[in-house]
């Protein structure tokens, strides 16, 4: 497998596109026709992952923060150091950040699921559309056209695949000079019973619903509409979840702790100590407080609270459980491992480094 056909994969996982305007995912740097000899999966590019990757023989670095998020003037070692032994090194870099964390089974969910919680909602709905298909094809064309729509990804609402609706009737044309009609003869109109086919699916696999119409379909001007819908849409980033009965903050914090191996917890406690709905955002997630907030949940579990946010949330009665941005995010390799097997990728050619460390550390 090349690096052009990894990339390809990632974004089928979660599309680069729907990465936050601040973000940089993506291809870093790399030669997109080289081999992929190992990939190794870390939080952070460092000096101590850089190091374990040459080491270990990896020509590629999937890492969930990007390295560059401003363009570079200058490059030196000294100024530069992480930079320099990237590109002294030919590692190859892409960056799976913000897309991953609002895509459905992303890094949120992956990590929700770790605290045994059951996802409801999101706190911000990705800006991805949801799609629809109307599409008509000559009856007997019918299943082998609906089975290339799901195989690209139409279909799929909820927890349900293949889904559709066909409903028949007769389709009429009149092919013009120049053409080469399946059915019918030039100049003459022709009435066909067709069947018109209607599923659903999402932006990031429109190109492969096009393609698998126009490959399946035995007319040479195959006839579809496709429509934007407005759908409640549970894929974005963070999520909420409700408790199956009301539980103390004390008890919560306690078992983040001992099911994680969290050292310690900044925590914003407020009168309100029965916990119902909880919002959860890996990472860093002040900027979703106030959705947190109108969502009413009882207890926002994030980190990087900043003093005034923390303010904020304690007048509204929003308990928060601030966990270092490190302790939420490190999941990001068992996270991403999880699909990139599930997607086919070689499992042997995926290492998690094991040179993570949170940046901070407790003086006591």
């Amino acid at each position: 497998m090349i690096i052009k056909e990894l990339v390809t994969i990632l974004d089928t996982i979660a599309p680069f596109f729907l990465q936050e305007n601040y973000d940089n995912s993506g291809v870093q740097f790399a030669d997109l026709e080289e081999k992929v000899q190992r990939a190794l999966l870390c939080l952070d590019v460092t000096g101590e992952t850089i190091q374990e990757a040459t080491e270990k023989k990896c020509n590629v670095i999937i890492a969930h923060h990007p390295l560059f998020f401003l363009p570079l003037n200058r490059i030196t070692k000294q100024n530069n150091p992480i930079v320099y032994q990237l590109l002294y090194n030919r590692l190859n870099l892409i960056a799976f950040h913000t897309n991953f964390d609002l895509s459905e089974n992303g890094l949120n969910d992956y990590f929700g699921k770790l605290l045994g919680l059951k996802k409801i909602d999101c706190l911000e709905e990705s800006a991805e559309k949801t799609l629809k298909l109307a599409v008509y094809v000559p009856a007997q064309y019918h299943e082998k056209l609906l089975e290339a729509l799901f195989q690209a990804g139409a279909g799929n609402i909820g927890h349900y695949s293949e889904t559709s609706f066909s409903a028949s009737g007769k389709g009429s044309f009149k092919p013009l000079e120049g053409t080469k009609p399946f059915i019918g003869k030039t100049g003459e109109r022709k009435s066909v019973l067709e069947t018109k086919i209607e599923t659903v699916f999402q932006e990031r696999d429109l190109n492969r619903v096009i393609d698998a119409i126009y490959q399946n379909h035995p007319y040479e001007e195959p006839a579809y509409d496709i429509y934007h819908l407005k759908t409640n849409s549970k894929t974005g980033i963070g999520l909420l979840a409700q408790l199956p009965s009301g539980q103390k903050l004390t008890d919560i914090c306690q078992k983040i702790k001992d099911d994680l191996g969290i050292p310690y917890l900044r925590v914003v406690q407020t009168a309100k100590q029965k916990i119902g709905t909880i919002a959860l955002c890996t990472g860093s997630g002040g900027s979703l407080l106030e959705q947190a907030i109108q969502k009413k949940a009882d207890l926002f579990i994030t980190g990087d609270i900043k003093h005034h946010e923390a303010l904020r949330a304690r007048e509204t009665g929003l308990n928060i459980i601030d966990i270092e941005h490190f302790y939420t995010e490190r999941y990001f390799v068992p996270a991403l491992k999880e699909r990139l097997v599930g997607a086919g990728f070689p499992k042997k050619l995926l290492l998690a480094s094991e040179k993570m460390n949170p940046p901070f550390q407790l003086f006591q």
